[in-house]
């Protein structure tokens, strides 16, 4: 890590980087992910890829210190999940973050909101101002389109040779084989990373909880309406 440098890999940083890192910029950025197939056409770490391109390509403008990927083996064991989930804030909290910003791709309602609660409990219990976000939720959410023309044009920009586009039926109704791209997957990206860091920007020099309170509601108030 150079002098001017404003933010750094968790797991490249000496102890004394990693602090000189908080003093100047302490935000922690933490992907996750669930390891899950998306697609036959696609590896089931693409939710990892894309959550931890947007997340670095944020960190790289806003700065702070940029955590290991977290694996999810999902087994509809959300109590499990929302623990880890609050044990790491918990800790980040002690090492002197003011903002930690959890970013992945829930695959149902139940892990979403077991993020809420953990973000919520995070600034109740440790004043750790947490956004809990998936990666193009400030792009479009139809764009976590669970391996269709989105997420399959995100990995074709980032990692082509984990694509298969053969594996799609010719008469596949989604249409990505001929239509998913790296510039679509490059113009997403660079929206997506755009988008967060000014957000994340805002909520660190305004200390915007309301911001956070709000979207966080408008995501209950979604789940309650498809629930009716």
């Amino acid at each position: 890590m150079s002098a001017a440098q404003a933010w750094g890999r968790w797991v490249d940083l000496l102890p004394v980087q990693q602090q000189q890192l908080i003093a100047k910029q302490p935000i922690c950025w933490l992907p996750w992910a669930t390891l899950e197939p998306r697609g036959s056409h696609l590896p089931c770490g693409v939710a990892g890829y894309i959550a931890e391109a947007v997340t670095e390509g944020a960190a790289r403008r806003v700065g702070g210190v940029l955590y290991p990927l977290l694996w999810w083996d999902s087994n509809d064991n959300i109590a499990l999940f929302r623990q880890l989930v609050a044990a790491r804030l918990a800790a980040v909290a002690t090492q002197g973050f003011q903002v930690a910003i959890v970013i992945g791709l829930p695959e149902t309602t139940m892990i979403d909101l077991a993020l809420i609660e953990a973000a919520e409990a995070a600034w109740s219990q440790h004043q750790l101002l947490t956004l809990a976000i998936s990666p193009l939720e400030l792009v479009d959410e139809t764009m976590q389109d669970h391996g269709a023309l989105w997420e399959t044009s995100l990995l074709l920009a980032m990692h082509p040779e984990l694509v298969d586009l053969s594996q799609f039926a010719p008469n596949d109704g989604r249409n990505v084989r001929d239509v998913a791209s790296p510039s679509l997957g490059n113009h997403a990206l660079t929206l997506a990373i755009d988008r967060l860091a000014k957000a994340v920007q805002d909520v660190y020099t305004r200390r915007n909880v309301a911001a956070i309170t709000a979207l966080y509601q408008q995501r209950r108030a979604r789940y309650n309406r498809s629930a009716l």
